[in-house]
């Protein structure tokens, strides 16, 4: 009795080990894409070790910039950030390298020095070569949550609006002495598309091309179904729903993103009503998206990254993600 009782539990072990195996599935390496919203700025007062009045001669006005997004290519239409993830095999826990491939960004308006003179700053990215890790939890047979983290090396360059002459001034965040790098981290849900489940350009995201060259880079590229899109997240029988935040970029993103942008105008700005005194009225945070099963993800950045600063805490300041987007059924 004994030898069948082990002779059963070892083909239920096999049966089992194969039907993992047989639902295990491999999805190659893929790349996402941003369009930069509103409200991405950079404050240079406390931006690394990054001097504006040593490196112009002369204070800013005012030294936090406001920056739009500048396509990196037309075959990647009006995306100006480009993220690279790796091939992955799906499975309970699991994880893969994530590295920006792309980043270009313009001030908007210019910057204005104390003396008078006007600068065109433009970012730009330096090293195509910094990665991070992106790890997921499946929770259904759909999707999950993930967390991930990479870090970002821009170079920002200032140009003489007035004097086309002078020789444009660049600030590389890879040299030691400027310190400017810093890392970007998020969490959030995920889902693998398909096309009899999420379908990505239902949310407004559209596919990637394959062989596009962006620097030393050549892109992959995402297809519409047979991937992971993360920053959605649902099922198909209570609903999908996709999170937007700010990440490297500002409020009202289109929805190519790494951590759960969405197009504009899709959420009601609702702030919570202020808590009785004496305690100190919220900053709002987020805002609701009705219909759809899942909820978006959260986004932190160092201090010095380019990221709307949205509130204070103490003396330090505190970068907030302000636009989260909870989905509600």
């Amino acid at each position: 009795m004994q030898r069948n009782l082990r002779r059963t539990l070892i083909t239920l072990l096999f049966a089992a080990v194969t039907v993992v195996s047989a639902n295990a599935q491999t999805i190659g390496a893929e790349d996402d894409t941003w369009i930069t919203g509103s409200g991405t700025q950079v404050d240079f007062s406390n931006f690394g070790q990054i001097s504006i009045s040593q490196l112009l001669g002369s204070q800013p006005v005012n030294s936090i910039v406001s920056f739009t997004g500048v396509p990196l290519s037309s075959s990647l239409g009006l995306a100006d950030t480009l993220v690279a993830r790796g091939s992955v095999t799906i499975a309970d826990r699991f994880s893969t390298t994530l590295s920006i491939k792309g980043l270009s960004l313009s001030s908007s308006p210019d910057m204005t020095l104390q003396d008078g003179r006007t600068y065109h700053v433009a970012v730009s990215l330096a090293t195509q070569s910094d990665t991070g890790t992106i790890n997921f939890t499946s929770t259904s047979s759909e999707g999950g949550t993930f967390s991930s983290s990479f870090t970002v090396t821009p170079i920002f360059t200032f140009t003489n609006v007035n004097n086309p002459n002078e020789a444009p001034h660049t600030i590389n965040c890879a040299d030691s002495g400027s310190a400017c790098s810093f890392p970007m981290g998020g969490s959030g849900n995920w889902v693998q598309t398909s096309s009899t489940g999420f379908d990505p350009q239902s949310m407004g995201i559209p596919i990637v091309p394959s062989g596009v060259q962006i620097g030393g880079y050549t892109t992959v590229g995402k297809p519409r179904f047979g991937g992971v899109q993360v920053g959605c997240g649902g099922t198909k029988s209570s609903g999908y729903g996709c999170g937007q935040n700010n990440e490297l970029h500002g409020e009202g993103s289109i929805g190519q993103q790494l951590h759960g942008t969405k197009p504009p105008n899709d959420c009601a700005q609702n702030p919570p009503p202020p808590p009785p005194a004496p305690s100190p009225t919220p900053i709002p945070t987020g805002c609701a998206v009705t219909g759809g099963g899942g909820t978006g993800c959260t986004a932190t950045a160092s201090p010095k990254a380019i990221h709307p600063t949205t509130g204070t805490n103490g003396a330090a300041t505190q970068i907030q993600t302000g636009t989260l987007c909870a989905v509600t059924m």
